[in-house]
């Protein structure tokens, strides 16, 4: 694999998703009201607060291209890295799902080894693609299939068709497979609650391998003392 450019500390800090800046623009209007209310006494205050907001979401804005050259700069760039992620060890969605012996270590040095590529890569396509909720998301991204062996997964293989229709009793999720889930998926993570009772099923399947390595580790320490 080709070694790929360092990414610059500048590049990797995080950029506000579309709906972080639309919730960042209604606080401060809210600042704004807030400060032309009669009823507010402490104005100093209030007029500080405002311009925190306003310096913190000047900050984190995504900005477009300033030119045709930086664009083309931005997307060459944004394939590098792309390119990088997918062949430096990313599990497929098959192993994601069947979780086989080995894969969470695997999935855990590969999110190390190239977490200023992630980060880097998000921000260049918030930037190259405003407005675009799934922008960012890199799990579109993720192999169909891999080479790891699928015959002593933990999560069995199967094939869901018309999941629309299965019922069943709620699906909540322990805070352990919260925490797995977030390393794993944080865009799923952030619209667990809106997904259907369903959808919530087969993640909960697909992230058990994670919970049960993570929670196993700290009994096999205290053997240790």
């Amino acid at each position: 694999m080709a070694a790929l450019a360092p990414t610059a500390p500048e590049s990797i800090k995080p950029l506000l998703r579309p709906d972080q800046a639309e919730q960042a623009r209604r606080d401060i209007a809210n600042a704004e009201a807030k400060l032309q209310s009669p009823h507010i006494e402490d104005k100093r205050e209030a007029r500080n607060q405002l311009l925190r907001l306003r310096k913190t979401t000047e900050a984190q804005i995504p900005r477009a291209p300033e030119s045709g050259d930086e664009e083309g700069r931005m997307v060459s760039r944004s394939k590098e890295l792309l390119e990088h992620i997918v062949a430096d060890g990313m599990l497929s969605q098959a192993e994601m799902r069947a979780c086989p012996p080995g894969a969470p270590d695997k999935h855990l040095a590969w999110e190390r080894r190239n977490k200023p590529a992630i980060l880097e890569w998000k921000n260049l396509q918030l930037r190259l693609r405003p407005g675009e909720r799934e922008a960012a998301n890199l799990e579109r991204y993720r192999p169909v299939a891999g080479s790891m062996n699928l015959d002593n997964s933990v999560v069995d293989r199967k094939m869901f068709f018309g999941i629309e229709n299965v019922t069943g009793p709620t699906v909540a999720f322990s805070d352990e497979e919260l925490v797995a889930l977030e390393a794993i998926a944080p865009e799923i993570r952030a619209e667990v609650a809106s997904l259907s009772n369903e959808e919530r099923a087969v993640i909960k399947r697909t992230i058990a391998g994670f919970v049960s390595k993570a929670t196993a580790a700290p009994s096999k320490e205290g053997k240790k003392h």
